[in-house]
C-alpha cells in the first residue's frame, strides 16, 4: 500500500530535501507541498491524504495553530516536525490530535518509521513528551502576559486594558501562583518566551469563553 504524504514548511530547502529522500522509499510518495498556515488549513482538510509533516513556524502563522482549528479528525494523520523542541509546541501537537512530534534532525528509517506507524493509526509521542504541560491562559492573561513581556507596569498594562493596577496584580498573582512562578515579571517573561506560551492560541472553547 502507498502512503501518500503531504509536506508543509516554509523553507523550501527543507521541503526539497524531505521530498527527495522520502522519494527514495518505495511504500512512500510525496503528492501535496504547502509553505503557509493557509496551506496547512487546506491540506489537513483533504481526504485524499493519508499523512501530513506539519512545521510548527510558517510564514504567514503557527501550524499547531491551523491543526487546533481542524477539530477532531482522524484522517490526514499529522505528524509535527519542528527545529526546536519547545514544551508549549509539544504538548499542543498531542493536545489538538497530531499523532507524533519529532525534530528535524530526526535520521529518515526512525521518520520513515514513524510515518508508517501513523499512517496505521498508532502515536509516536514518546512518554517524555506526554507528560509536557499545556499552558493553558484566559484571552485577558493572554493580553496581561504580553504587555509583561514587552516591559509594561501594571499602571501601563491597567491603562490599556481598561481595568485597575490592582486588578492587573490580581491576574500575575495567579498566574505566578498556577504555574509556579516565584522570580516575578523577570521568570513569567523568560517562561512565556522560553516554552512557547503564546505562540498559539488555542479555540475559544478551550480556555473557558470571553475576556474576564
Amino acid at each position: 500500500m502507498t502512503i501518500r504524504l503531504a509536506i508543509v514548511d516554509d523553507h523550501p530547502m527543507v521541503t526539497d530535501g524531505l521530498d527527495a529522500a522520502l522519494g527514495t522509499i518505495d511504500d512512500l510518495v510525496v503528492v501535496a507541498r504547502g509553505g503557509s498556515a493557509a496551506d496547512a488549513r487546506e491540506l489537513l482538510a483533504r481526504a485524499d491524504l493519508d499523512v501530513v509533516l506539519l512545521d510548527v513556524r510558517l510564514e504567514d502563522g503557527n501550524g499547531i495553530q491551523a491543526l487546533s482549528e481542524r477539530g477532531p479528525r482522524d484522517r490526514p494523520a499529522v505528524l509535527v516536525m519542528s527545529s526546536f523542541k519547545t514544551s508549549q509546541h509539544v504538548a499542543a501537537a498531542s493536545r489538538f490530535g497530531a499523532a507524533g512530534f519529532l525534530l528535524k534532525t530526526v535520521p529518515l528509517p526512525q521518520l520513515v518509521e514513524a510515518i508508517r506507524a501513523v499512517h496505521a493509526g498508532g502515536l509516536v509521542f514518546t512518554q517524555e513528551q506526554l507528560q509536557k504541560g499545556f499552558v493553558t491562559l484566559t484571552p485577558r492573561e493572554r493580553q496581561i502576559v504580553r504587555l509583561a513581556m514587552d516591559g509594561l507596569s501594571n499602571k501601563e498594562i491597567g491603562g490599556r486594558l481598561s481595568m485597575s493596577p490592582k486588578t492587573v496584580e490580581s491576574h500575575l498573582t495567579e498566574i505566578y501562583d498556577r504555574f509556579g512562578i516565584a522570580g516575578g515579571r523577570i521568570e513569567l517573561s523568560f517562561r512565556a518566551a522560553e516554552e512557547g506560551w503564546l505562540d498559539i492560541e488555542p479555540p475559544i472553547a478551550a480556555v473557558g469563553g470571553p475576556p474576564r
